[in-house]
């Protein structure tokens, strides 16, 4: 069963229930039933074929807030062909990166149904899997692609095992899930529409939680009786520090956070003051989806532990390379079915990502003796930005080439919403004209999108430290990056 079969017998048990309610502009008021669902993938199914999509072939569609967005995944995969989902806040270059990596054929924007064909498609591209639904990008770097293959059987393993763990932490089958976030891509789409599907929830778009929103957020959940929504730790702090009240009466709103580490302050005067269980998530794009999700105390409060594993197997590996037994620490790994198929077209990057056939999360984590976990580090050079993982070499390598830049270095600061990145760079004095950070800054924004951009360009025109094979040395440049962002006049 492929996860369009999931719609279809939706369709066919309860046609005429809701399967997705608007309350987010512009569509407010648009409801869409099981039935309008699939009619709609029909539709544009054949708006597909017209366009020569066949099985196998690879489409991007636009991930965007649109009551098409949804029958635009399934339309591909009606047509037996593959999705890249193509997040509309990339910049160009991340963008254009995407589509040549996975070798799309056609573009669909679901705000219009436009269909748009790939001009750089290279037609040779390596094969995939035959029931592959996804090919997920984690990075746009154009040198190291990052491009995760995802099954429509690992999927629905994920989603499914996913939801047992949830209804055992919730003591009941939720029925109604809220939007909260914009669509940006797999991590939205899977967790806010094709997971509740599994589930047979029904789905609120609720208008997306701002600054400007926050403050009728609980309002919002009360009118249409979410029992479920996803935040990740920035919405957190958001509404922790902008939003009035809680959900009064009935059951706790029960909130999962993934995408970065959550801290154990936020997450308690959460609970305190809205009257919600805020559960600590987590997941990776290469196992197709959240892995672990949380752990409730004996008050019925979420805990610090990310908890047991609930879609696949776990086990730590210690700093002396051997696997460890019982209560301890070391760097999480992780294996089953819904572990992906790596990274496509990279083998090289695959190898290093699954070895004995366990994948290397490159985290750290700690596991007490009723096999508990809690996430305590992580040993990749990424960022956890929203719910966005962001590779600290793509930004280098967009920098390094911009003009008056000799070499740069990409650090993780951590805020007290989260995650962000800062740039260090080393300008070249031999330019007429000195090197303006800003402007360097918003040529990122341009290439790389707002999401993937630094937070702040600091300039120096000293060499940047090195380690062995002239690989940069992260932490002695994040102590550059302290020393001189402590000085304002940099």
């Amino acid at each position: 069963m492929t996860l369009l079969d999931v719609y279809e017998r939706r369709a066919a048990r309860t046609p005429d229930d809701p399967a997705i309610t608007f309350d987010r502009a512009p569509h407010i008021g648009t409801v869409l039933t099981w039935r309008d669902v699939v009619n709609r993938s029909e539709k544009i199914e054949d708006v597909l074929r017209a366009a020569g999509v066949e099985s196998g072939s690879r489409c991007a569609v636009v991930m965007v807030d649109a009551p098409n967005t949804v029958p635009a995944v399934l339309a591909v995969w009606r047509a037996r062909a593959v999705v890249v989902p193509v997040d509309s806040h990339w910049g160009h270059d991340t963008t254009r990166s995407v589509l040549t990596l996975s070798d799309v054929d056609v573009v669909i924007d679901p705000r219009g149904d436009t269909l748009t064909e790939n001009a750089a498609a290279r037609g040779d591209s390596p094969p995939l899997p035959s029931d592959t639904a996804m090919i997920s990008y984690t990075s746009g770097s154009t040198s190291d692609p990052k491009g995760v293959v995802l099954t429509h059987g690992r999927l629905r393993h994920a989603y499914e095992a996913g939801g047992r763990a949830l209804t055992d932490l919730m003591g009941r089958r939720p029925s109604r899930f809220g939007v909260s976030m914009r669509m940006s891509g797999l991590g939205v789409l899977g967790m806010n529409y094709l997971w509740p599907a599994v589930l047979g929830m029904s789905v609120v778009v609720l208008p997306e939680l701002t600054l400007a929103s926050a403050g009728r957020y609980w309002a919002g959940l009360r009118t249409h009786a979410v029992e479920v929504t996803y935040l990740v730790p920035p919405l957190v702090e958001l509404l922790n520090r902008m939003a009035a009240d809680g959900v009064d009466g009935g059951e706790p709103v029960v909130c999962l956070s993934g995408g970065a580490p959550l801290a154990a302050s936020g997450q308690a005067s959460f609970q305190e003051r809205f009257r919600a269980v805020l559960l600590n998530v987590y997941g990776l794009t290469e196992v197709s989806f959240a892995a672990f999700f949380g752990d409730r105390g004996p008050d019925g409060q979420g805990t610090s532990s990310i908890g047991r594993p609930a879609t696949v197997d776990a086990r730590l590996r210690g700093a002396d390379g051997g696997i460890v037994v019982g209560a301890g620490e070391g760097e999480l790994e992780l294996t089953g079915p819904a572990m992906s198929h790596g990274y496509y077209g990279n083998a090289t990057a695959t190898n290093e990502l699954i070895q004995d056939g366990w994948l290397r999360s490159g985290d750290l984590a700690r596991r007490d003796e009723t096999g508990r976990y809690w996430i305590t580090g992580r040993r990749k050079d990424v960022v956890l930005k929203g719910a966005f993982t962001i590779y600290l070499h793509e930004v280098e390598e967009t920098a390094n080439l911009s003009p008056g830049v000799l070499e740069s270095a990409a650090v993780r600061i951590d805020l007290a919403t989260g995650e962000d990145i800062g740039l260090l760079v080393r300008a070249d004095p031999t330019m007429d004209a000195e090197l303006d950070p800003s402007a360097l800054r918003s040529e990122l924004v341009r290439k790389l999108g707002r999401q993937r951009a630094p937070r702040r360009v600091v300039v120096t025109t000293d060499p940047l430290p090195r380690l062995g094979q002239e690989k940069i040395d992260r932490r002695a440049a994040l102590s550059r990056w302290k020393e001189l962002t402590a000085n304002p006049s940099t």
